[in-house]
C-alpha cells in the first residue's frame, strides 16, 4: 500500500447563507429552532441557490434549480475548483503539475464528462487519468483507499482529490420538509503525493459497502433527496463507533490523546458517538453546526479548517459514511 502525504487542503462554500430563522419564517418549514436544536444541532448552511429562488419555488423542480444555480454562477464544479485552488496554493503546487484529478459529485449538473475532467480543465491541470470515483458522503475515504491501494510507482508526482456536491438543488423545501434543515453545499480538496513529505500523512484502513442498503439513501435522476432517516441514523452511529474502535485498536491509540473526525451529518448524532465511546469533545473536529451537512466534503473540510491548529505528531482517526450503504476510515498523523 502506498504511503499518502497530503501537501495541501482546501474547501469552498457558496455565497448564499441559510439560517434556521430564514427556513422557518420565510421559506415556511414547519419545524422550528427547538426541533433543530434537539435533533440536528445545525445553525446555518450555504446554498448555490438564491434565497429568493428557495422562497418562491420551494425547489419543487430540481431540474429548474440546476438552471438557476448556473445563472447564479455556482455549481459543484465551481466549488470544486475553488477548493482545489486553495489546496494547490497551500501545497505550493502548480495546476499543470497535477497528474491525476480524482473527484466525486453526488449531484452532477452534467452526466458526462466526469466532474474531474471539468475541474482539471478549469484549473489548467496537465494530462492524466482524470476520473470520478463516487461513493456519496464516504467519497473522501474511498479516494484515499483507491490511491493507497496502488503501487507508489503507479501514481503521478501529484494527485488532486476533490469532493464536491450541491445537495440543496435536490432538497425539498415544502413546509413539512426535514431535509431543508440538514443540507448545505460545498467542496473540499487535497493535494496528495507519495514522493514529498506533506503536512499530514494518511493511512487508509477501511472501506466497505452493504449492498442491501442501497435503497436507504437515494436521489432519483431528476428528483429530490430521499432517505430512511431513522434506519440511517442508527446505522451511522453504530458503524462510526465500530470504525473508531477498530482503527484505534489496530494503531494502539488512546482516546484522550487522539483527534477524531466523523461524517458531518448531524451535530447531535456526533454527540451520541462521543458519549458511546467516552471520547473527549475537545478533540473532536467538526463544522456541521456552522455549514450543515455538505456530504463528502464535510469531514475533509473540517480537517482543512483545523489543520493550522494541529501540531507535529498529532494523531487523527477519520470515519465517514454514505449512500450505498458505504463506510470508510483511516489514520492520519501531522508531520
Amino acid at each position: 500500500m502506498a504511503r499518502l502525504e497530503i501537501l495541501g487542503m482546501g474547501w469552498a462554500l457558496p455565497k448564499t447563507e441559510i439560517t434556521n430563522s430564514f427556513l422557518h419564517k420565510e421559506v415556511g418549514l414547519e419545524r422550528g429552532q427547538d426541533w433543530v436544536d434537539s435533533r440536528l444541532g445545525i445553525e446555518r448552511r450555504f446554498s448555490v441557490l438564491s434565497k429568493e429562488y428557495i422562497v418562491k419555488t420551494k425547489n419543487a423542480d430540481p431540474s429548474l434549480a440546476m438552471t438557476h444555480a448556473r445563472a447564479h454562477g455556482e455549481t459543484p464544479v465551481t466549488l470544486g475548483v475553488k477548493a482545489a485552488q486553495k489546496a494547490l496554493k497551500q501545497a505550493g503546487v502548480k495546476p499543470e503539475n497535477v497528474g491525476w484529478v480524482i473527484a466525486n459529485n453526488d449531484t452532477p449538473f452534467e452526466t458526462i464528462p466526469p466532474t474531474a475532467s471539468w475541474i482539471a480543465k478549469e484549473l489548467g491541470a496537465g494530462p492524466g487519468p482524470h476520473c470520478d470515483v463516487n461513493s456519496a458522503c464516504s467519497s473522501f475515504a474511498r479516494h484515499m483507499q483507491v490511491l493507497g491501494d496502488l503501487r507508489e510507482d503507479a501514481l503521478p508526482e501529484f494527485v488532486l482529490a476533490v469532493q464536491s456536491s450541491a445537495y440543496t438543488i435536490r432538497t425539498d423545501y415544502s413546509p413539512k420538509s426535514i431535509d431543508g434543515y440538514i443540507w448545505g453545499d460545498g467542496a473540499a480538496a487535497q493535494v496528495i503525493s507519495t514522493r514529498h513529505q506533506g503536512r499530514i500523512s494518511v493511512e487508509p484502513m477501511i472501506f466497505e459497502t452493504k449492498a442491501e442498503g442501497a435503497d436507504d439513501i437515494k436521489i432519483d435522476a431528476i428528483g429530490h433527496f430521499l432517505q430512511n432517516g431513522s434506519l440511517v441514523r442508527e446505522f451511522s452511529i453504530r458503524q462510526t463507533c465500530e470504525m473508531f474502535e477498530e482503527i484505534a485498536a489496530r494503531k494502539g491509540l488512546y482516546a484522550e490523546k487522539t483527534w477524531t473526525v466523523a461524517h458531518q451529518a448531524n451535530y447531535v448524532m456526533q454527540n451520541s458517538i462521543l458519549g458511546h465511546l467516552h471520547l473527549p469533545e475537545s478533540k473532536h473536529i467538526r463544522n456541521v453546526r456552522e455549514q450543515g451537512n455538505i456530504a463528502a466534503a464535510g469531514a475533509p473540510s473540517a480537517i482543512a479548517q483545523k489543520l493550522d491548529k494541529l501540531h507535529k505528531g498529532d494523531q487523527l482517526v477519520y470515519a465517514v459514511l454514505g449512500s450505498g450503504l458505504a463506510w470508510g476510515g483511516g489514520y492520519m498523523e501531522v508531520q
